[in-house]
């Protein structure tokens, strides 16, 4: 899983079509949008997991703690999961471990 921050939007698209997983982090500076889930209404970050690989992408979210799986963009570019909280907490550490292999 490769990490993007929020100017990187381009570039997540590009590694997640490619066949990666990229986890393009965002803030709530654009404001919160009505009807949110608790938790991104407490964060002031949160992140899309993309992938185009549907099932890989449900597997992961699973894997980072996503108890209500809801995949945006279904089937086109930027297929998405939204991620916050802890199962944010844990994509961040493992793009931190992937980075870490890859340098080490």
């Amino acid at each position: 899983m490769q990490l993007f921050t929020m100017r990187d939007l381009a570039a997540a698209y590009a590694y997640a079509e490619a066949g990666g997983q990229a986890l393009h982090l965002m803030d709530h500076s654009g404001g919160r949008y009505p009807g949110a889930p608790r938790c991104f209404q407490q964060t002031t970050e949160f992140g899309h997991l993309l992938d185009a690989d549907h099932d890989r992408l449900v597997a992961t979210a699973r894997q980072l703690g996503v108890r209500v799986i809801r995949v945006s963009r279904e089937g086109q570019r930027g297929q998405h999961i939204d991620l916050c909280g802890k199962p944010l907490a844990n994509a961040k550490a493992l793009c931190r471990i992937t980075e870490g292999e890859a340098s080490g």
